[in-house]
């Protein structure tokens, strides 16, 4: 149990990330996990381990042959909070309902996917917090594995490159990355959940903004003036496909997704993304949208309507399919390992595939958690303890 005490150190640690923040990292507390891993990794003989002036920690450790990078991100998601995180560990976990306290039970019966670690070891929250292995488990996996070659020194080692980003919850991880300072000739994430899992296909991903003012007036005398911006607004919902929200969507499908909607009668916005794989169905979904606010213009041209649509992030697979080093290398130690790899879709973002568009070649690998950004969280002893050695044999020459 050695090195799950690594991960519940980590997790202890209040990282949340903040979206409506306008500084760099969006909260400063992230920057005592940061500090603290810039410690332990001087420790571990990357003497040049430093935090710079965005929060992004780099490390180098010198060996031989390729320059591989490993990456995992510090901060917490926004759904709950993960302070005063208190990890728990079920042992040869039972298959019968954990009570995580007297409010939230983690059941089999909410998570199926449960089952499948009967007799396993699991890491869990006391309901309170989400647990943080989302990124702390593969902060720990890469410490972990970079402990192994300080303890093993006659062991030869490829030349490893170390990133621990700040803010990859709210998309902001990769917005100060620097490939100079990473210094890598390919890479991984280690951000996932299965460990036979290499996953290089994301969303292609947009948000979008429609910001409504309409005709105010006293509602006793708006008989043909009073123009209500938020039953526009409703309008404008209800003209999007009604089957491709997140409820509808399958393992290959995207969807359009409501995130806020406020407002008053006179001036209302909306807040929304937009996520598919084929990056030629995303521009559908936007082409769409303008449609359908030129069609309310049109109908009521007496009130203002404005779209904001921004691009997020892209699918990385086709950079990765140009660079399949890391891909391989991955396949090569999975299989080593007893684990028979797999890649699956990821149906959301990573700093990977920014950094594969930046000429970074990142695809993801898992971390043994599960039931991420939530109170749900937990993580599996085992398969964690397995993904160090995975790594290990990535780092080994």
């Amino acid at each position: 149990m050695k090195n799950i005490q690594r991960f519940i150190r980590y997790a202890q640690i209040d990282t949340q990330a903040d979206d409506t923040s306008t500084t760099i990292p969006s909260t400063e507390k992230q920057k005592n996990l940061s500090s603290l891993l810039v410690k332990e990794l001087k420790e571990l003989g990357l003497a040049d381990a430093y935090i710079d002036e965005y929060g992004v920690v780099y490390a180098h450790l010198s060996g031989e042959g390729d320059r591989v990078g490993f990456n995992a991100h510090v901060d917490t998601a926004l759904e709950v909070t993960d302070a005063n995180c208190q990890p728990t560990i079920i042992e040869k976990y039972d298959g019968k309902d954990i009570h995580l306290n007297d409010k939230y039970v983690l059941s089999a019966k909410q998570f199926p996917d449960l089952l499948k670690h009967i007799g396993k070891d699991l890491v869990v929250t006391n309901g309170e917090s989400l647990l943080g292995a989302d990124d702390k488990a593969g902060i720990a996996i890469i410490m972990s594995a970079l402990e192994y070659f300080y303890k093993n020194p006659s062991i030869k080692h490829k030349n490893i490159s170390v990133a621990f980003t700040p803010d990859e919850e709210i998309g902001l991880g990769s917005a100060h990355f620097d490939l100079a300072k990473m210094s890598a000739d390919y890479a991984v994430t280690i951000d996932g959940s299965h460990i036979d899992c290499i996953d290089y296909e994301n969303f292609n991903a947009a948000s979008a903004k429609i910001f409504v003012r309409g005709v105010a007036v006293h509602p006793g005398e708006g008989k043909n003036t009073l123009i209500n911006a938020i039953l526009i607004l409703n309008e404008i919902i209800s003209s999007f496909p009604s089957n491709e929200t997140p409820f509808d969507a399958n393992e290959d499908e995207g969807y359009w997704h409501i995130n806020s909607l406020n407002g008053t009668s006179e001036s209302a916005e909306l807040d929304m993304i937009l996520r598919d794989f084929d990056e030629l169905k995303l521009q559908q979904r936007i082409s769409l949208i303008n449609e359908i606010v030129g069609n309310i213009k049109k109908e009521y041209p007496k009130i203002s309507v404005d779209v904001e649509i921004k691009k997020q992030y892209e699918n990385m697979k086709p950079y990765v399919e140009k660079d399949p080093r890391p891909v391989e290398l991955a396949k090569k130690s999975l299989l080593k390992n007893g684990i028979t790899p797999r890649s699956t879709k990821i149906r959301g973002g990573t700093d990977g595939a920014t950094f594969s568009k930046m000429g970074l070649v990142t695809p993801n690998l898992g971390t043994g958690s599960y039931n991420h950004h939530g109170r749900y969280e937990y993580l599996v002893i085992q398969e964690y303890e397995k993904m160090i050695d995975v790594v290990i044999d990535m780092m080994r020459l």
